[in-house]
């Protein structure tokens, strides 16, 4: 058995769900988590911030959650591209870096990078910040990092992935077990939401 989760680091939605599924999952660690990028923001859809519309008082509203006044200032600038394929790549790297208990942490801590601290998860920069939390070695994440965002395909494999599975959504979070797949999120607002949700998916298995 092992959880599925579908994401996009640039997801409002993600960034409130994210909320919770860390909640939920600091009591779950013993089960394993695959964090799928989704490539929200690729090809013709990677643009500058101003042109997308966002429903920030919805999310906050559902999730309570906070968007800091630095990204805040992004959006009213406008100018930051919002490309999914260096998020997505620099998951994938820390992937094998860190324990998997850890990786839903390491997600949500990027998100918070962006939506609260307004930087770009397209700098490598970014994710050196933090290294000290997870006890990643700096110099090392930094090569590996530098190299692989010179990777200019703008379809990674998690991209792949979610297409071929039909996800068509985010956040979409699924316990998979024996080719059966069961939804974590359904309308949850709540980490304790998440919990019914698994408890009622666990009897069936």
């Amino acid at each position: 058995m092992k959880i599925l989760y579908f994401w996009d680091a640039y997801c409002g939605w993600c960034y409130g769900f994210n909320k919770l599924f860390t909640e939920f999952y600091k009591n779950h660690t013993d089960i394993e988590i695959e964090i799928v990028s989704g490539g929200l923001y690729i090809l013709e859809n990677s643009n500058k911030i101003s042109e997308y519309t966002f429903k920030n008082e919805e999310i906050v509203d559902m999730y309570k959650v906070e968007f800091g006044e630095a990204y805040n200032k992004v959006l009213e600038e406008g100018e930051l591209v919002l490309n999914s394929v260096q998020p997505a790549i620099a998951l994938n790297t820390v992937k094998e870096l860190i324990p998997n208990s850890k990786l839903l942490d390491f997600a949500y801590d990027m998100q918070k990078k962006f939506f609260i601290e307004g930087k770009s998860l397209s700098e490598v920069s970014t994710y050196l910040e933090l290294c000290e939390k997870y006890d990643l070695d700096y110099s090392d994440l930094a090569l590996k990092l530098t190299i692989a965002f010179k990777d200019t395909n703008p379809i990674q494999q998690d991209f792949l992935k979610t297409l071929n599975l039909g996800i068509e959504s985010y956040p979409t979070a699924v316990i998979e077990k024996n080719g059966e797949y069961f939804d974590l999120v359904g309308y949850a607002t709540e980490a304790e939401d998440i919990e019914i949700h698994y408890n009622l998916i666990s009897k069936r298995l």
